[in-house]
């Protein structure tokens, strides 16, 4: 690839995904809310970017303020509420839905090559919402992701457009700001408080950053055969062995305590978290290990406290 547009750029993702395609001497268009927004990170990447400020429920205005081109990759990552209380929200969540549609319009008038898109392993939940018992308003977030995958591929097609689908699952690494499972732990810790949780029993799986935009680097880079790959580690275990893990890590095991909250009854299947696809399409292979990644964003929140 030489030419991108990210939207979301500031964001947690959206900022790593910059510095991995900069890092392959990719030139990238940045695309941020509006001029308030701290692009201080941004810019210190270098002079192969251009930053570009568009208010989501404005997308279209992105083919008025970006000249066509040979786009390689549009990555659209730009969603509203995608942590906090939001999630819960399906007006804001169907909003994002059609902006991911108006998304596919303008890439296909920029002369993009091919959309990709930010989805959740939690789309497999709400495929059988129907089927539970219990539902969580928070479901509404995954609801909306998988109706929002479903409209894309629809669109894609009517404007001819490749695109592809990238699930994500349980995310961490510096400069995440969303609560993930690993930054509230580690913060806990950090000072010297007790990390509760349920039995934590579920198959989890938990990827550093950087390997996950590795990963949606080479699916832009790559010739793709499918729409939709999961991105993950590879490597399943027992939620209650990777929070072990980091109170070992943070010296601290003993503020770890499993099974203090009841059970959120959240279950995953191994078959969700297959990153063969993605193997098989890009050659793929995570390169930070748990402790690692770990290690690092503790190293990261130590500064922030």
């Amino acid at each position: 690839m030489k030419k991108v547009i990210v939207t979301g750029a500031n964001g947690f993702v959206g900022y790593w995904l910059v510095r991995e395609l900069v890092n392959n001497n990719v030139q990238v268009i940045a695309v941020v809310r509006n001029e308030q927004t701290n692009v201080s990170k941004l810019k210190e990447l270098g002079n192969n970017i251009q930053i570009v400020c568009c208010e989501l429920s404005q997308i279209e205005d992105l083919t008025n303020l970006i000249a066509e081109g040979d786009y390689d990759a549009f990555y659209h990552l730009a969603w509203m509420s995608a942590g906090g209380t939001g999630r819960a929200d399906y007006s804001i969540q169907l909003m994002n839905a059609k902006y991911s549609c108006d998304a596919v319009k303008v890439a296909s008038k920029l002369g993009c090559k091919k959309i990709l898109f930010a989805g959740t392993v939690t789309e497999k939940i709400a495929e059988n919402i129907l089927n539970l018992s219990g539902k969580a308003v928070n479901n509404i977030y995954g609801i909306c992701k998988h109706s929002t995958h479903c409209l894309v591929d629809v669109e894609c097609q009517k404007y001819g457009i490749d695109y592809v689908w990238m699930q994500f699952s349980n995310l961490y690494g510096p400069y995440s700001i969303n609560g993930n499972i690993v930054g509230y732990t580690i913060k806990e810790l950090l000072n010297n408080n007790v990390a509760s949780f349920g039995p934590a029993q579920q198959i989890y799986d938990l990827l550093y950053i950087e390997d996950l935009v590795y990963a949606a680097y080479l699916l832009g880079e790559k010739a793709t055969r499918h729409h939709t790959y999961y991105l993950g580690s590879g490597k399943l275990r027992i939620l209650a062995d990777y929070l072990k893990e980091i109170g070992n890590i943070c010296g601290k095991p003993e503020l770890i305590k499993i099974g203090a909250r009841p059970d959120d009854g959240t279950r995953y299947e191994n078959s969700w978290f297959d990153i063969s696809l993605l193997i098989e399409d890009t050659g793929y292979e995570a390169r930070v290990s748990f402790e690692d990644g770990v290690k690092r964003t503790i190293e990261w929140m130590k500064t922030t406290m």
